[in-house]
């Protein structure tokens, strides 16, 4: 989408892959609670920072290519209107990040024997314990009324949820 005539401008397409994280902090740990005869707990905590996107505006063809998705020059950017948000962009493909990410998961347990190897096991499990919101990466398209305003949750979360389950294994 760079090409202008028999120039194919390849540098202009380097920059940060589409799902590159700059950080990515998972930790997770479970463990059994002493004298309690057979209560465990376990937990998983991620911690991402936001994709990168391209900030446009596609009402400007500023190398007259033919395609409208020139990116716009580095600097500071906001959107306007609700949940907007401002972002630092490094200019070229994928300069902005968007938001980043944050999920906690907790396991709590307890474990019956019954008859030799037989055990009953009953479990709640509570995921998003936080119940953080984890929005997707915003529109990036300066002409687009959404620009920069965060519409949409993340694919990989979802509201607190709570289970309850049991177990029986022989």
């Amino acid at each position: 989408q760079f090409q202008v005539l028999d120039d194919l401008n390849l540098d202009l397409n380097e920059g940060p892959t589409n799902f590159d994280r700059r950080h990515n902090l998972v930790l997770s740990g479970m463990g059994t609670v002493p004298r309690t005869g057979g209560l465990t707990f376990g937990w998983v905590a991620r911690a991402l920072s936001g994709t990168p996107f391209t900030i446009v505006d596609q009402t400007i063809d500023a190398d007259r290519n033919g395609t409208l998705a020139d990116p716009l020059p580095a600097g500071e950017y906001s959107g306007s209107g609700t949940n907007a948000i401002t972002v630092d962009n490094a200019g070229g493909r994928n300069g902005a990040y968007g938001p980043g990410f944050f999920k906690l998961d907790l396991r709590l347990g307890y474990s019956l024997n019954v008859l030799g190897e037989r055990k009953i096991e009953l479990f709640g499990e509570i995921f998003n314990v936080t119940n953080r919101a984890n929005f997707a990466t915003p529109n990036g398209n300066r002409a687009n009324a959404n620009f920069l305003r965060v519409t949409g949750l993340s694919t990989s979360t979802n509201p607190r949820l709570v289970q309850i389950g049991a177990r029986y294994s022989f």
